[in-house]
């Protein structure tokens, strides 16, 4: 792979952003704890602090209600900040008249599991909400009448009226203001933009729904018939892409961002990459003035469902470089469709899914999958919402500074590097993006230089740094974190403690750029860079800190104040968790070299995840004073490693008993022991084929479905443990055939196919999901 060496010198002489009250300032409220919030025309607040939130979508109803509250707590480990949620109308009134608000469609249980454990709510209630299921979640009954939906007909209101008042009688109580979570709803989606399959015609496949009519006049009656209805959050939403209507006031617009699209055929390397001022110039034509809101995405892609005509594989690289973009670019909200896949529901009369897409999985290759599956973009969001939590108070204000061309450069040109800036008085961010969709990016030997109001900023100090293809950074300068001036830093932020007069930051280093941090050294007294180094230059100190947890630089100011500064690899960071344990925030860092492992907290203890590995390790900064112990397995020793104390923690292994009988090259019955130790919490397989289609049968039904994509195909048994007991599972591979099709009519339809099939199955394994809790002796 070729370098491309590279200088940019830059002048930052931008004024600040202006910052007004916009057309939310009247949105916003607090819930009897006293918290809040609220909005200016650029961002979100929370107790009346700049604020930028991570949205992540989860469809309850596609989940198993047993298990709703594990994924949540995951989800909210994994930094989602705000849930949100489809209520899919066809789900819940698939019969006229005929309401299901039990199991998977409890919607109260869930939303009470929300304010259980204090996780903000976004509902999107339609009536239509697409979300890839039949018809977009009209019910196939409404089509027997002659009712114009998604339109003021006075039928259709009379429809949406009830299915209001169903919604409103289950979340009654629960707003945010009285002190539940739902903060806010959507009306509707994509209204006037696009409209789904049309599944329920019967005739030819390819008719589509309306998309709507009326305008921000039926956005209007659906509002007023929430409201009559007793759904009452303190905001709106609606979706705003696609020339889709947004009323006049009262809602907030919300984006989406897809640079893997199957409804784009052949797709070419997508815009989705490109800085631009999205708050002054937004990608595309909207129906609103877009000043005078948040840049705020509901629909950032989080992966994407593969179709039976489109198959997409979403790299996590892509979702981490795509959140960057849109944050250097002004987005002040990151919402992410989907975070926690799903199965799909099997009707009374019929399958939910939409034409051409699986009949159950809706896994969306998302950071938490169909079953729970914990993906690698699961952990990429983390660090950036990590970053978030403790530095998105300086970023939000933050105005977009795009240097000349930047939003002018095609997505394949590979030669031009890409970078933009948020500033507020000559301090910021830098933002490099090396990643684009559909194209091989170089590596670039990069230096950079910037004149700001506070004089001038050099990433490095001397030389240069790298940047590898894929990769996306962010780089601070002229920060004052908590009294400690920072001048400029090649490695990136990560979080943030403080306690008393000491705070602890803590950043991490990209893979192939040398870690340098620069800070002023007036306020300094001394500095102790360990395994590292730190030389007094003029008025600047220039720190070459060792990487690792196990290295610290320790910063004594001439006030008496102390800071130690923690500079993480790559994959320390990944394995980093922030959480409120023990009776004080804390830092934890997952380890055993498995990358789904995965921690949480619940009820006052620490909850370790590993597939596959039985012994691993969790590290954890301020550091336990007292014992800890575990629920199942041994603590086999704890070790001071830097301001860490790392505990080696094992399990007894467990190897599940599978026996498998190829009944042909594309079918295979499975056996399966549930009766599964203590320490294994699930059991996954991992099925590797060649196919076109495959399915799952267990207790004569479909369990889940899977178009090949070239990945592994995954299958979580923990909710169906119980059926496994006495019970085959049954897994077909319908074949991909790679020839010629020919095809006539003789009375009936005739095809005659000439060439090769291809079903045949590589492996299937069954991985243990070892799990214990952590927690102090008494």
């Amino acid at each position: 792979m070729n370098t491309i060496r590279q200088t940019v010198s830059y002048t930052l002489d931008t004024p600040d952003k202006q910052i007004t009250p916009g057309k939310l300032s009247n949105q916003g409220g607090s819930n009897p704890a006293g918290k809040s919030f609220g909005f200016t025309n650029y961002y979100m607040t929370q107790n009346g602090l700049p604020y930028i939130p991570v949205v992540g979508e989860f469809h309850f109803s596609r989940f198993s209600y047993l298990q709703w509250e594990e994924e949540l707590l995951k989800m909210k480990a994994g930094g989602v900040h705000i849930v949100a949620t489809y209520v899919f109308w066809n789900f819940h009134e698939e019969e006229e008249g005929k309401f299901n608000w039990s199991e998977n469609r409890n919607l109260r249980h869930f939303v009470d599991l929300c304010s259980k454990i204090d996780f903000p709510l976004i509902l999107r209630i339609g009536p239509f909400c697409h979300g890839e299921v039949r018809n977009g979640g009209i019910p196939d009954w409404v089509f027997h009448s002659p009712i114009q939906i998604r339109s003021n007909d006075p039928a259709y209101l009379a429809l949406a009226t009830r299915l209001y008042r169903q919604i409103a009688r289950q979340i009654k109580g629960l707003y945010f203001q009285e002190g539940g979570p739902v903060i806010a709803v959507q009306l509707d989606n994509e209204f006037m933009h696009c409209g789904a399959p049309f599944d329920s015609w019967g005739y030819k496949g390819g008719v589509y729904l309306s998309s709507g009519t009326g305008g921000r006049e039926h956005l209007s009656e659906l509002k007023r018939i929430a409201l009559e209805s007793g759904i009452s959050p303190f905001l709106f939403t609606v979706t705003a892409w696609g020339g889709a209507a947004v009323p006049e006031e009262g809602a907030l617009p919300m984006l989406a961002g897809y640079a893997y699209t199957p409804w784009i055929p052949n797709q070419p390397p997508s815009r989705e990459f490109i800085y631009q001022d999205l708050h002054l110039t937004p990608v595309e034509s909207m129906d609103f003035e877009t000043t005078d809101y948040p840049v705020a995405y509901c629909e950032m892609a989080g992966g994407m469902q593969v179709s039976y005509t489109a198959r997409p594989y979403v790299p996590e690289a892509s979702i981490e470089a795509m959140t960057l973009v849109k944050l250097a670019s002004g987005s002040n909200m990151l919402g992410y469709y989907m975070y926690h896949g799903g199965s799909n529901p099997v009707g009374k009369h019929s399958y939910m899914n939409e034409t051409s897409l699986p009949k159950i999985t809706y896994d969306y290759q998302s950071p938490l999958g169909e079953f729970g599956r914990v993906g690698n973009s699961y952990h990429r969001i983390r660090t950036l919402s990590l970053f978030l939590e403790a530095f998105g108070e300086l970023l939000a204000p933050m105005g977009t500074v795009i240097p000349e061309g930047q939003n002018e450069l095609h997505p394949t040109d590979t030669s031009s590097l890409r970078w933009c800036l948020r500033q507020k008085n000559g301090s910021g961010f830098v933002f490099l993006n090396n990643f684009q969709d559909h194209v091989e990016m170089p590596n670039r030997d990069l230096r950079i230089e910037l004149l700001t109001k506070q004089g001038p900023v050099n990433f490095p100090h001397s030389g240069t740094f790298n940047l590898g293809n894929g990769l996306g950074v962010t780089l601070p300068f002229n920060l004052n974190l908590d009294g400690l001036r920072l001048v400029s830093a090649t490695t990136q932020l990560l979080t943030s403690l403080k306690d008393g007069v000491h705070t602890t930051i803590v950043l991490f280093a990209h893979e192939g750029m040398k870690a340098e941090i620069i800070l002023h050294a007036e306020e300094i007294l001394s500095i102790d860079s360990g395994e590292g180094s730190a030389e007094l230059n003029g008025d600047r100190w220039i720190i070459a800190p060792a990487v690792g947890k196990s290295n610290q630089v320790n910063i004594t100011m001439k006030d008496g104040r102390t800071f130690t500064l923690l500079t993480l690899n790559r994959k320390e960071a990944l394995g980093t968790y922030r959480f409120s344990l023990w009776g004080q925030e804390r830092i934890v860092i997952a380890g055993n070299g498995n990358e789904g492992m995965h921690l949480f907290t619940h009820s006052g203890q620490l909850i370790c995840i590993s597939p596959d590995v039985a012994e691993f390790t969790a590290s954890i900064y301020p550091a336990p004073y007292f014992q800890m112990s575990l629920s199942i397995g041994s603590i086999d020793s704890a070790e001071q490693d830097g301001v860490f104390l790392t505990y080696f923690i094992r399990v007894e292994g467990y190897t599940p008993q599978m026996d498998v009988t190829f009944t042909s090259e594309r079918a295979a019955l499975l056996n399966i022991d549930s009766e599964w130790p203590e320490q294994v919490d699930n059991v996954s397989l991992q099925i590797s084929y060649d196919g076109d289609v495959a399915n799952a049968f267990l207790s004569g039904r479909l369990l889940t479905d899977h178009i090949h994509y070239g990945h592994p195909w995954n299958i979580g048994l923990k909710e169906f443990k119980d059926e496994l007991e006495k019970q085959e599972l049954h897994l077909t591979i319908f074949p991909l055939r790679k020839g010629t099709t020919h095809s006539y009519v003789n009375q009936a339809f005739i095809e005659v196919f000439n060439g090769v099939e291809i079903a045949e199955f590589h492996s299937i394994q069954a991985i243990p999901h070892y799990k214990t809790a952590m927690f102090p002796q008494v």
